[in-house]
């Protein structure tokens, strides 16, 4: 089988998986909770949702996430996703551009995204390890904002063609992020980060982190199920929980760069107590997946927002909160195993200064 057969090969499969393994893991969101006001004096049209990510101002801090390019079938899920962030005013990120950089002839399948949405965020995204010139040649191909830097080890490990050498990634991330022509984002994308890897990915230069923590799409599976292999459930569970992350993370460098909660999100109540915990935005990416390859996927997807935006914006009221910043500074509380994984790490003060401020 020739590289590119093997590449649409790949890929169509890990469209097929995500659809048929149901997320894996608990996110950790029922941990936390937020206080509502009873006394709240917020009109429900006086709410709004806009916010930035690394200067770039967006209508709703949910991000359509990383997915997939390369291939026909994946030119039409990124044309669908692009047309539904054009539509609501979402940040997009598409897959991993290393196929187009290799085939200039499967470019069209990430640049559909700009074509359909010239004036919209766009992010661009990059294995770990990639060169200063792959970064800027993704960025320059789809005229993007920003650059996803992905790290999945994990995934690289358990997938028969994937790497096994990871020796010098920082060095290379670092020089990307000193010569990129735009801010760029360390990605994880299924094990969560703790927060000493954030610190180190910040001392290189980012400045954003998209934490990618468990609950979501499992790659480790993904690939165990393209082998027909079986795997046991260690492996998972394997990593950090989302909210656990997300506090590892915002308690480490939260007032240094901007990040992004993702990792099995799949409520507005969810959005809404990760935006609250410190995150600047939220990615979603197996369920807009899901979505977009079924039958009247425009309508899928605008019912999906739609529901998530509501939810939002009633939680935002029921926390006297008009926008996403003062939700921000509203009290959480992080209770059972999070608090346990938190305070065993060393983040007691900060789930202890969550749970205090800002009460109406």
């Amino acid at each position: 089988m020739g590289e590119r057969e093997d590449r649409e090969r790949r890929k169509h499969e890990h469209i097929v998986a995500v659809n048929a393994l149901a997320d894996q893991g608990s996110s950790g969101f029922d941990d936390v909770a937020l206080l509502p006001v009873s006394a709240s004096e917020v009109d429900l049209d006086e709410v709004t949702i806009d916010t930035s990510l690394l200067g770039c101002k967006m209508s709703s801090p949910i991000i359509v996430n990383a997915m997939t390019g390369g291939t026909d079938e994946a030119r039409e899920i990124n044309r669908r996703l692009a047309s539904f962030a054009a539509r609501h005013g979402l940040a997009m990120a598409v897959g991993s551009q290393t196929a187009a950089l290799k085939d200039p002839s499967v470019s069209d399948t990430y640049t559909v995204t700009r074509t359909v949405n010239p004036s919209g965020v766009l992010i661009a995204n990059v294995p770990m390890g990639s060169s200063l010139k792959t970064a800027q040649m993704a960025v320059d191909l789809i005229d993007a904002d920003l650059v996803q830097i992905h790290w999945n080890t994990a995934q690289e490990l358990f997938m028969l063609e994937g790497d096994r050498h990871f020796r010098g990634m920082l060095a290379k991330l670092e020089e990307v992020a000193s010569g990129v022509s735009v801010p760029v984002i360390a990605k994880e994308v299924g094990q969560g980060m703790t927060g000493a890897a954030a610190r180190r990915f910040a001392d290189h230069g980012v400045a954003g982190i998209d934490v990618g923590g468990v609950g979501g799409t499992n790659f480790v599976s993904i690939e165990a199920w393209r082998q027909g292999m079986e795997i046991d459930d260690e492996w998972k569970r394997w990593g950090i929980p989302t909210a656990a992350s997300i506090g590892e993370v915002v308690g480490s460098v939260g007032s240094s760069v901007d990040i992004i909660a993702s990792g099995g999100i799949r409520s507005g109540h969810e959005v809404a107590k990760a935006l609250a915990m410190g995150a600047t935005a939220v990615g979603v990416a197996g369920s807009l997946l899901r979505l977009a390859t079924q039958d009247a996927p425009d309508r899928r997807l605008d019912e999906w927002l739609a529901d998530m935006h509501g939810t939002l914006k009633m939680i935002m009221v029921l926390t006297g909160s008009r926008t996403v910043a003062e939700m921000s500074a509203r009290p959480v509380l992080i209770m059972g195993r999070t608090r346990e994984w938190l305070d065993a790490r060393g983040y007691e003060e900060y789930r202890r200064s969550l749970a205090v401020r800002g009460e109406l």
